[in-house]
């Protein structure tokens, strides 16, 4: 059996705290739905995690193609091959240190409270809209547009007392 990839434990620990798919928690951040700092770290993090992982994928097919079978490398690709498997080794570290730190932005709230934020929030940011298309639907169709503001020009301002008058300072 094969250890699950840091980027499908990250989501696995991200749609457990948070009781909803990583694809939905994104979107909602993308539209401006959500401003949950605790949401938005860990989206962050799981972002650096994408990135490590494409590295990850790119070592691995690096050091398969050098070391594929039948092939006897040259002594130039022997440091290609101990540089592919450094690099590799180095992406896996950084994955994981990033999948514990998201960990422990999680683990930082007691348990079902991030999911219970992002409900109020999402109920809180979803009653205005819900209030401005009631209001949309009330008001009719027979709306016009609002005159502008008439300003008037009341000229110089006068000061009748000269000590009150700003003045320019000193060249």
């Amino acid at each position: 059996m094969s250890q699950p990839t840091a980027l499908a434990s990250a989501d696995a620990i991200i749609e457990a705290a948070w009781q909803r798919p990583v694809d939905t928690l994104q979107t909602l951040r993308r539209e401006g739905h959500t401003t949950d700092p605790a949401l938005l770290t860990v989206l962050r993090i799981r972002q650096s995690i994408v990135f490590a992982d494409s590295e990850i994928s790119g070592n691995q097919e690096r050091v398969h193609h050098l070391t594929r079978p039948g092939h006897v490398p040259v002594l130039h690709e022997l440091d290609a091959i101990t540089s592919a498997a450094t690099q590799l080794h180095i992406a896996h570290a950084e994955a994981n240190a990033r999948v514990r730190a998201l960990c422990a932005v999680i683990d930082a709230h007691p348990e079902g409270h991030l999911t219970e934020a992002l409900t109020r929030e999402l109920a809180r940011t979803g009653e205005p809209r819900a209030d401005a298309a009631r209001a949309r639907t009330t008001t009719g169709f027979n709306t016009a547009p609002a005159a502008p503001a008439v300003t008037v020009d009341q000229g110089p301002v006068r000061h009748s007392d000269p000590a009150a008058v700003p003045r320019a300072g000193r060249r």
